[in-house]
């Protein structure tokens, strides 16, 4: 996908303004607020305190067919150090990946269960279905639409899977669920 197109691309436009809420929901929250979207070298990155030392990154690296979600990371390090984290068919379900890691790290903060644990206990979707493509690689696809689907780089069935059936809606209503009312009333 080029760059400028995948600027403009819709859902891209949509996974920005999800990211904006949340930043907005930090700064509610009286916790330090995440960086602005920037796009560089065709990559969006979506930071959190940079240009400070230790500061990290979630970056959506558009290919053809889908993204790249990458982690940066520069904890003792002159350079940031990048890793694959999945590769997504659909924008959407990358950037539903996106706002439930900045959503999981807003509950812990506030000393609420992670959503991840329910989808721990409830094991796969009904609604998902899993292939094994290497040891410690896993495709977790739609069954109703196998066109949308996610390449993890971790073996087992992985939490993450609940997010392919989600809407942003659903997501963000999972994640803002047990938030104090003083930020809720302010969204």
């Amino acid at each position: 996908m080029n760059p400028d197109a995948a600027a403009a691309d819709p859902r891209f436009v949509e996974l920005t303004s999800q990211y904006e809420n949340w930043r907005r929901t930090y700064s509610y929250a009286g916790q330090l607020s995440l960086n602005a979207a920037v796009w560089e070298d065709g990559r969006l990155h979506l930071r959190d305190g940079y240009p400070c030392e230790g500061w990290t990154s979630l970056i959506v690296e558009p290919k053809d067919g889908g993204c790249n979600v990458l982690r940066a990371t520069t904890e003792r390090r002159n350079e940031p150090h990048e890793s694959l984290v999945a590769f997504f068919s659909d924008i959407d379900d990358a950037g539903k990946y996106i706002i439930w890691d900045l959503g999981e790290s807003l509950r812990m903060d506030f000393h609420l269960d992670p959503v991840q644990w329910a989808w721990e206990d409830e094991g796969l979707d009904a609604r998902v279905r899993q292939v094994s493509l290497d040891r410690y690689v896993s495709k977790f696809e739609l069954k109703s639409d196998p066109s949308r689907y996610f390449v993890l780089q971790a073996g087992g069935i992985r939490p993450e899977n609940h997010l392919l059936p989600l809407t942003y809606r659903q997501l963000n209503y999972l994640l803002l669920n047990g938030l104090p009312a003083s930020i809720i009333s302010q969204l």
